[in-house]
């Protein structure tokens, strides 16, 4: 991947992605991919489907296959990345191998214009049976293959908020796949409704400091900062990930998550020149998500890519 700024965002194949909304909640906007933002230069395409034999593969929900890798082609030929999503909900839980599953991710990149993965996979995932040994081995093989023929494959981690923390000693792909993956992304809030164990999530990030919550607005500036400065560091119980392969994944808007919004971005701007300041500049941000920000609040109300309009600043360097 080239080593430039970015702006990464999740456009979801069918609209909402697998997340049940409320109603009075606002509602995600339904875009084709060429309809993408040129701002948004790594695009992480979900949602998958799985086929027959459990693998898993992509079907456009609106078009035919033909027309949907059509605007792929498109978008990687103007230099932009289009990642396929390998999420938790869609991983085969049969007995396959490495090999069998470098086929089926080869097979998906072929002629279809991805530029490479995302592995969007919960600890509970990774950890059944052989998957934290088999899916960074698949990955291998794949980014061999794609080096033989002179072909660019990306490989993207995305780490889930509540695998963060003192209690995790490191997620193992990310230990699996070090000098291999290209980019690791942060997602620092919490977007599943079905489940509130999460809600009142805090870190004390100094000795003897306050804990500080994903959704204290006054103190949001201290708990991003907190978060990316711990794993670009590796300390405070946090994995290290190289400041120069690091994303901040955001919310899109107030709507889009159930927690984590950035109701002011001068908190996210003073985290990235604090970032910078300390030698340890991120490689950029990452929203949740294209549709989104595309989307409308509960009275109809255009968010009118309000991520796109406040960030793109950052991918043009100084």
């Amino acid at each position: 991947m080239e080593h430039k700024p970015l702006l990464m965002g999740y456009w979801n194949n069918d609209r909402n992605g697998r997340y049940d909304r409320p109603q009075d909640e606002g509602e995600a906007a339904n875009l084709d991919l060429i309809e993408v933002p040129e701002e948004y230069n790594v695009i992480v395409v979900s949602t998958p489907y799985m086929d027959n034999d459990g693998f898993p593969e992509f079907k456009a929900h609106n078009k035919s296959n033909g027309k949907f890798y059509e605007q792929v082609e498109n978008l990687t030929s103007k230099g932009r990345q289009v990642l396929f999503n390998l999420e938790s909900e869609y991983v085969n839980r049969k007995n396959y191998n490495e090999e069998s599953l470098a086929t089926e991710i080869m097979h998906i990149l072929a002629g279809n214009g991805f530029s490479g993965i995302c592995i969007d996979l919960k600890r509970g995932i990774i950890d059944e049976k052989d998957n934290q040994v088999v899916i960074p081995a698949a990955l291998k093989l794949v980014k061999e293959w794609c080096k033989e023929v002179d072909r660019d494959f990306s490989i993207c981690i995305a780490l889930h908020f509540h695998d963060l923390g003192d209690d995790n000693e490191g997620l193992p792909y990310l230990a699996e796949l070090e000098g291999r993956y290209d980019l690791v992304c942060a997602n620092l809030y919490y977007r599943d409704l079905a489940d509130r164990r999460y809600d009142s999530r805090s870190f004390r990030f100094d000795e003897g400091g306050d804990w500080i919550s994903e959704d204290d607005d006054e103190q949001k500036e201290n708990f991003l900062y907190g978060i990316m400065d711990s794993l670009t560091n590796g300390t405070r119980g946090f994995p290290k990930i190289p400041h120069d392969k690091s994303v901040m994944g955001l919310p899109a808007n107030q709507d889009a998550v159930h927690q984590g919004y950035v109701k002011d971005p001068s908190a996210v701007f003073n985290v990235l020149k604090r970032l910078k300041q300390s030698g340890r500049p991120i490689r950029g941000l990452s929203a949740y998500s294209i549709n989104w920000d595309a989307g409308h609040d509960k009275d109809g109300q255009p968010y009118s890519h309000e991520f796109i309009k406040r960030y793109k600043g950052i991918i043009t360097p100084v």
